[in-house]
């Protein structure tokens, strides 16, 4: 009995697979840098299809405190000590 080549949609799955499997289509990205006077600054950009996300923290520390400042996309501003 002779076997034909299956269904089309199963001829290219393991090609698919390899290309499409376990693949993130959004694109991440994030840059951090730091001064001698204890700043650090991180900026972090997302895009996810059309729509494009972001926020910028930074971390200020003085003596023995720390603060956390952080801006994001929709222009909100949340700070821990």
């Amino acid at each position: 009995m002779v076997k034909g080549p299956g269904l089309y949609l199963d001829i290219g799955k393991k090609a698919r697979d390899l290309l499409y499997k376990d693949y993130q289509s959004d694109h991440k990205f994030t840059v951090t840098t730091y001064t001698s006077t204890g700043v650090a600054i991180s900026s972090t950009g997302i895009r996810k299809g059309d729509l494009y996300l972001g926020d910028v923290s930074t971390q200020l520390k003085n003596k023995n405190i720390t603060t956390d400042v952080k801006v994001d996309t929709n222009s909100n501003v949340s700070q821990q000590n």
